[in-house]
């Protein structure tokens, strides 16, 4: 052999989730390819949910996977390296680890194996995925992100090196080549070739070996749909003398260990999504499943650290629904069934686990002298916030209010605390909040708000700065049936003793509208819901016009012309824009210039013709953060908070926040009728105030308190709290959960300066599969900007407990 291998690595996208139907079948064709070509080694890119589900609704197919696994050990394998297979950038840091947690343990509990080396189809990537990896044993990544829609990662002129995320943790990668392609609605020249040579593509397995022979190795990857591949392409493999087909598992082998470093930062990871596509139902929906998820699950730790009962069981089943809805399908090509299955059965196990766990541990917090209210709060901060205490009117030594018939009394929270709340005493004297109907302006202690028919004039902060300016009012507007439309109606305000509450009824485009903001007497914070009712109206344009020519662009990720919030903010151009990402923090710098006079109509566009990134005709920039995202200059700012629909357009220094689109789409249209709501929130962003401190205040916002009414009683404890950092640290809870027969407790460095937590004897630090890997030495924890790390409480010792009531009864726990 003259000429120096070229590896070809090649799995089938597929699984439950679009697939299912079509999966025997491939596997039979693939059964025969293996038979008659030796040199075909091929893998399994099936969520790791297919594999549970075949289980259970299918033993006879899944009987023949095993089966295969077993007859063709070393030259078939698995590839299932999620659970769900999401678009990673789009989900919760918790969903993240869970993500790839799930598929691990699924893949050994069915299997007895797992890939050792991560890879994905379509875009689960972004910059702390390497200590995630790390954290789950993986050995490699395979950096390449196959088929890129909705996402992209950056690509190297290397072979292969060191993977360095936004922590510091290295790992082992083979990236995307330079050239080899980057960028929307692409794949890279490998899958593309892989997938359809030789009758759909013009480029051969030998163009990309001469094109990319100076990477040593060399390697040519498929992950992409099951109904494509070609057997020529096997046969032309198998008659190569330097071709061979590799696995997962050969990778770490060929390669050995790196020399070079591949650098990465938050903005090398470029995403996008359809926001308001099907009304943003489903992205709303997985949002609320996954932090209700969280929420049970700590909620439940509490209770357990208290003696109760753990319901893992419940809260297992609530995390594999919500990871099987997070699917890139499901939300991107709208899979409305398959997404009230999944969100629907993962709210119902957490809304189980929640309820049952006030249950039994509300009664013991009850006082003997009065009625109560328990509150939890699951966040690593302390939370004012007002919580719901019924539908009866009450007094109580605390702000108290009423709003739409309904009970509210105003808390203040230590972090990661239960308390019991007497529901006895003088309330609170009311707040500064007023409503001047003939001026048409809201005013608290914090804010100055101007309304009229056209929606919000302008909002002022208490010292008269501007904030906010709509010129004449504005509010909702859109392209609805190919017209450019902007709302009209009324406001009505209701001021409670501290609470106002402003509900604006009326129509955009023949779409009848009701949206309502909600602020007190004790915050700055706007609560904001939309919801519309719709009859099958066209929302969106899908025609770009640049000069005298249109160019009909099927593309639900062009946010500028749906139905959706507008706000003008009054900021200098010296103005940030930041967002939160998985276990991350980022400026966004990902300006998008004017679009190229290049335009693209076909569905794929190979290496020397690639759209660049977000040059999707839009003049905007499209900014997305998990759970908020803020403009900020060196005086105020304003951040978003949201409730699933994560996307904005920004040109200059209009905001837009996108709520609903219906129209012509690539991955299935779907038109809407019925009443679509959506829910954020709008924070005033003081100089003084931190990018953490946004990021509490948008988790606060996502996982509030947890109320619960007491009769009296005789309840053993008023106050409990678990210890984790101290307040105003960078360091946050992203989890805690009971699991066996252990509590943990994952958090993050949210910061770049290095952070300590002390006082922790006793406890384990372990990966995040709960094995033990380090000891904890004096009672101190150090973590590097933007680390992870998960610890296991001891039960036997006093770390992280503190009973203010009574003494803390210590359960062993097994080693």
């Amino acid at each position: 052999m003259d000429k120096k291998p070229m590896y070809l690595l090649t799995y089938d996208h597929g699984g439950y989730i679009l697939w299912g139907d079509r999966i025997e079948a491939r596997l039979d064709l693939v059964m025969g390819w293996l038979e008659k070509y030796p040199k075909l080694k091929i893998g399994l890119d099936y969520e790791a949910f297919t594999f549970d589900e075949m289980a259970r609704t299918a033993p006879r197919l899944f009987a023949k996977v095993k089966a295969m696994l077993a007859r063709f050990p070393g030259r078939m394998a698995l590839g299932s390296t999620t659970y769900g297979q999401p678009l990673s950038l789009f989900i919760s840091e918790e969903s993240n680890v869970r993500q790839l947690t799930y598929a691990v343990r699924t893949n050994l509990r069915r299997f007895g194996q797992t890939p050792p080396v991560y890879a994905i189809s379509e875009f689960a990537l972004h910059d702390q995925l390497p200590q995630l990896l790390r954290g789950c044993g993986y050995r490699n990544v395979l950096f390449r992100t196959h088929v890129m829609n909705y996402g992209y990662q950056k690509s190297f002129d290397a072979a292969y090196g060191f993977w360095q995320g936004k922590d510091g943790t290295a790992i082992p990668a083979i990236p995307t080549y330079k050239g080899a392609g980057e960028g929307y609605t692409n794949t890279t020249l490998d899958n593309w070739i892989l997938t359809r040579w030789p009758d759909d593509s013009i480029y051969s397995p030998m163009d990309f070996e001469q094109r990319f022979g100076k990477y040593t190795p060399l390697l040519a990857s498929r992950y992409d749909d099951i109904s494509n591949g070609t057997e020529a392409l096997v046969a032309c493999v198998q008659d190569t003398d330097n071709y061979f087909f590799v696995l997962l598992e050969d990778l770490p082998a060929i390669y050995g260990e790196p020399t070079g470093t591949l650098e990465t930062c938050d903005n090398d990871f470029h995403g996008r999504m359809p926001w308001g596509y099907c009304g943003s139902e489903i992205f709303n929906g997985v949002r609320k499943a996954e932090t209700d998820a969280a929420l049970a699950e700590r909620l439940n730790a509490f209770s357990v650290l208290l003696g109760g009962a753990s319901m893992q069981p419940t809260l297992e089943s609530a995390w594999r629904n919500v990871l099987v809805a997070q699917h890139h399908d499901v939300t991107i090509c709208g899979l409305l069934d398959e997404a009230h299955r999944f969100i629907g059965d993962s709210l119902a196990s957490s809304e189980k686990a929640i309820t049952q766990t006030l249950d039994t541990l509300a009664p013991q917090f009850a006082r003997a002298d009065a009625e109560s209210l328990f509150v939890c709060n699951t966040n690593s901060f302390p939370v004012s916030a007002w919580v719901e205490a019924g539908g009866a009117p009450l007094e109580a030594a605390a702000p108290v209010d009423r709003i739409d018939g309904r009970t509210y009394v105003y808390v203040d929270m230590p972090a990661l605390t239960a308390q019991s709340i007497p529901l006895a005493g003088t309330p609170v004297a009311g707040g500064k909040v007023s409503y001047d109907k003939t001026a048409g302006v809201l005013q608290t202690p914090y804010l100055r708000i101007a309304l009229n028919g056209n929606g919000i004039r302008y909002i002022d902060l208490a010292d008269g700065t501007r904030l906010a300016d709509n010129g004449g009012g504005a509010l909702l507007c859109g392209c609805i049936e190919d017209r450019d439309e902007v709302c009209t109606g009324t406001w009505n305000v209701q001021t409670g003793a501290h609470i106002v509450k402003a509900v604006y009824t009326g129509e955009i485009g023949g779409i009848p509208l009701r949206f309502s903001m909600q602020t007190d007497a004790f915050s700055a914070r706007i609560d904001c819901s939309a919801a519309f009712d719709l009859r099958g109206e066209h929302v969106g344009r899908i025609g770009v016009t640049k000069g005298n020519y249109t160019a009909h662009v099927v593309n639900g990720s062009v946010h500028e012309n749906k139905l959706r919030f507008v706000l003008n903010l009054c900021l200098d151009h010296d103005r940030r824009m930041v967002r939160d990402l998985p276990f991350a923090i980022a400026d966004w710098d990902d300006i998008l210039p004017e679009p190229e006079d290049f335009w693209y109509e076909g569905r794929t566009v190979l290496v020397d013709h690639v759209v660049p990134h977000d040059k999707c005709f839009a003049s905007a920039c499209y900014p997305q953060g998990v759970y908020w995202l803020a403009l900020r200059d060196k005086k105020n700012g304003l951040a978003v908070l949201n409730r699933g629909c994560m996307g904005s357009a920004v040109e200059g220094n209009r905001l837009s926040i996108p709520l609903i689109f219906a129209n012509d789409y690539m991955c299935g249209t779907k038109m809407l009728h019925g009443t679509f709501e959506n829910a954020f929130a709008l924070l005033p962003a003081a100089a003084d105030m931190t990018d953490t401190d946004i990021h509490k205040a948008a988790l606060a916002y996502n996982y509030p308190l947890l109320p619960r009414r007491v009769a009296k009683g005789c309840g053993t404890h008023t106050d409990f709290s678990v210890r984790c950092a101290p307040d105003g640290s960078d360091v946050i809870l992203t989890a805690l959960y009971p699991e066996d027969d252990g509590v943990f407790m994952r958090v993050c460095n949210f910061g770049d300066t290095p952070q300590t937590l002390e006082n922790i004897d006793a406890a384990v630090e372990t990966d995040l599969l709960g094995n033990p890997a380090a000891a904890i030495e004096n009672g101190t924890l150090t973590l590097r900007p933007w680390e992870v790390k998960t610890i296991r409480l001891a039960f036997s010792s006093e770390f992280g407990i503190r009973n203010s009531e009574s003494e803390f009864t210590a359960r062993p726990i097994k080693s």
